[in-house]
């Protein structure tokens, strides 16, 4: 019984029926295909906070097409990948503080505070080898790359809106031309209690009045 009912709603179920939940339906499939692939999520990195990101940047660019597609998730991809050169980028000062740390005292007299800490160890970071140099290139060049994407993904929306909105004005224009749309035809209407053509309507003829029996004699 259970299994009858179950076939028989889900014969009645034929998915979103507004645009509205079209929209969001569509949306979800794209956020899923997204995440489906662990391509830039290592192994020590949330899953979910990808997964989180990539919703959020389909929500708010709701890409339509696959060109569009593609280029939210070369967004997406870039901000994690600055988003983690950045910890990294924080974890070598963080060593380059552990390491100057014992040195301190016999440098400078008395205790250092702690921007003068991070200087020294910024500066160490840098000339120790190529490491910190390099990463930094690689935030730029992130942060050129989404911001190339995002552009893209600008211009192929206006292209789509322009599109969309020729075509809604060829369907009006089209609409307006077909007969029957407000054009005179040549045709007329019969009014109503119109005799029908070629008749004419008797004319009326009064009542014949009552004659007196006086007056008939």
């Amino acid at each position: 019984m259970a299994s009858e009912t179950s076939r028989t709603n889900g014969a009645k179920s034929n998915g979103p029926a507004t645009a509205e939940g079209k929209s969001k339906s569509s949306l979800n499939a794209i956020k899923h295909g997204l995440t489906s692939t662990r391509i830039v999520v290592m192994r020590n990195e949330s899953k979910e906070d990808y997964a989180k990101l990539v919703s959020g940047f389909v929500d708010t660019f709701k890409p339509a097409t696959e060109p569009e597609i593609c280029l939210v998730e070369e967004m997406a991809n870039a901000q994690w990948k600055r988003r983690r050169a950045e910890r990294i980028e924080t974890a070598l000062l963080d060593l380059s503080l552990d390491e100057i740390e014992p040195k301190l005292d016999s440098v400078f007299e008395g205790p250092v505070d702690e921007d003068t800490k991070l200087a020294i160890a910024y500066r160490d970071a840098h000339h120790g080898d190529k490491t910190m140099a390099n990463l930094e290139r690689h935030i730029v060049r992130l942060s050129r790359q989404f911001q190339r994407a995002h552009d893209k993904l600008v211009e192929l929306r206006e292209i789509r809106k322009q599109e969309a909105e020729e075509e809604a004005k060829a369907a009006l224009e089209e609409q307006a031309a077909a007969p029957g749309n407000g054009q005179n035809t040549g045709n007329f209407v019969k009014l109503q209690n119109e005799p029908a053509c070629g008749l004419e309507t008797p004319p009326s003829t009064p009542e014949t009045p009552e004659l007196n029996p006086r007056e008939a004699a």
